[in-house]
């Protein structure tokens, strides 16, 4: 048990007896040149890449950019409308703009493509995550689809989407149509 404590009290006692209180002597100035032999400055690339908040941009939204979703069918007398909601799940900001295509897909004759609204269409810039929506109005009828075939607009693949609102009115050749597609536009809904 003594050689325990004695080895750390030995080495305190050492150190301390190296140490001095009184005032050392003056040592002559000496004048100490360094020189150093030429060298070459390698800059090495960063080990990771920097992350941005702002995620890079894409140009327009095709259909693996953003995912449709029927959010929301009213119910009220005269028109209803059912909205689609677009979420970009891509890693990359993209745009939507103008009118995608709506075809409802049910008994023969089949498929009933919806005309365009006359609203003016404005860009929709949709960062990953954001959403836009399409709205459908359409008029209640006897002719009953079962699914709702949407393309985003300037693309050509389609997403196939089950029918939620209950009977149509088709109006395949009627000048100002009841049943129609408007503009993509901002936000989750209207």
């Amino acid at each position: 048990m003594r050689v325990q404590w004695f080895i750390p009290v030995a080495l305190t006692t050492a150190v301390l007896a190296g140490c001095s209180t009184g005032t050392p002597a003056a040592a002559p100035p000496t004048t100490v040149t360094v020189t150093a032999p030429p060298s070459t400055v390698t800059v090495a690339p960063p080990t990771s890449t920097p992350t941005s908040s702002v995620a890079p941009a894409k140009g327009k939204c095709a259909l693996t950019d953003v995912r449709p979703q029927v959010t929301l069918t009213t119910g009220e007398a005269g028109q209803r409308h059912t909205t689609v909601t677009w979420t970009n799940v891509s890693g990359s900001v993209c745009t939507m703009f103008g009118f995608g295509g709506v075809d409802l897909d049910g008994p023969p004759p089949s498929p009933y493509s919806l005309p365009r609204s006359s609203v003016a269409p404005q860009t929709v810039r949709l960062a990953p995550g954001e959403k836009a929506h399409t709205v459908i109005t359409w008029l209640p009828g006897d002719w009953t689809p079962t699914k709702l075939v949407i393309t985003p607009p300037d693309e050509t693949h389609s997403a196939v989407l089950d029918w939620p609102g209950g009977g149509v009115l088709r109006q395949d050749g009627a000048t100002r149509p009841g049943t129609y597609i408007g503009p993509v536009e901002a936000g989750a809904s209207a």
